[in-house]
């Protein structure tokens, strides 16, 4: 998976240590990928484990592999729902809007709509542009006939604010997706000083987001214990 990305944001640690990069490659083969799907699915099987989907969430952005579509028409066939975690970035592009239609699901990254705003939290490549990227996002809600979600990652002090929550809901109402996730640093950040929202502000964001898109749901607290095994645990957290 692609270690690169066009997003350098406060809370990712892949900026601070990769470059960033519009650049579309090659970063594996699709077919050992597959390959290796399908020996974790044999796995996962035998151990009576119920798998929901198959999610493209590499170690940086996803839509810098160029074998993408090519990977998600190899696992289609598998039967298990695709999806992919996407900061949206390159959605301007045909291609990449392309291979994605190919997913059940897919979740943009919808940090701020304030251009001001959006530089300051994801720290985005020089040559991105707000308007062309929120622009990729509503092409490929006219184009994807999937589940589109989206996710606002809250940080304190940066766009927690009603100048900044209000034209987000506006946003995300023009684009109707099918659930709006907020979220907030819950891991080490990558930049210093970064912290999560105060309780008041999430539920300013909840009560600002809510009007306009009918599925709300707040990413702020314990995951959950849930995750699938195949028995072999150095493998499954490589």
């Amino acid at each position: 998976p692609p270690k690169t990305c066009s997003y350098s944001c406060v809370y990712c640690q892949v900026g601070r240590t990769d470059h960033l990069t519009l650049r579309r490659e090659a970063h594996c083969d699709p077919g050992e990928l597959c390959a290796d799907v399908k020996h974790v699915l044999g796995r996962l099987h035998e151990n009576g484990e119920r798998i929901d989907y198959i999610t493209f969430v590499p170690d940086g952005e996803p839509t810098l592999d160029s074998g993408l579509g090519n990977q998600i028409r190899l696992l289609k066939p598998l039967g298990v729902p695709l999806a992919v975690i996407t900061n949206a970035s390159l959605l301007s592009n045909a291609d990449v809007r392309d291979d994605l239609c190919g997913a059940d699901r897919v979740s943009v990254k919808v940090d701020a709509v304030r251009v001001r705003t959006w530089r300051r939290i994801d720290r985005p490549h020089g040559d991105l542009r707000l308007e062309t990227v929120l622009d990729g996002v509503m092409q490929f809600r006219r184009q994807f006939r999937g589940e589109l979600d989206t996710e606002t990652m809250l940080v304190q002090g940066l766009n927690d604010s009603a100048d900044d929550l209000k034209p987000l809901s506006a946003f995300l109402g023009q684009l109707e997706p099918c659930r709006s996730y907020i979220s907030i640093p819950t891991r080490p950040p990558a930049v210093a000083g970064t912290h999560p929202p105060s309780e008041e502000a999430i539920v300013r964001a909840y009560e600002a987001l809510s009007p306009s898109v009918e599925h709300v749901e707040l990413l702020t607290g314990f995951e959950g214990a849930t995750f699938s095994a195949t028995g072999d645990a150095a493998a499954d957290l490589l």
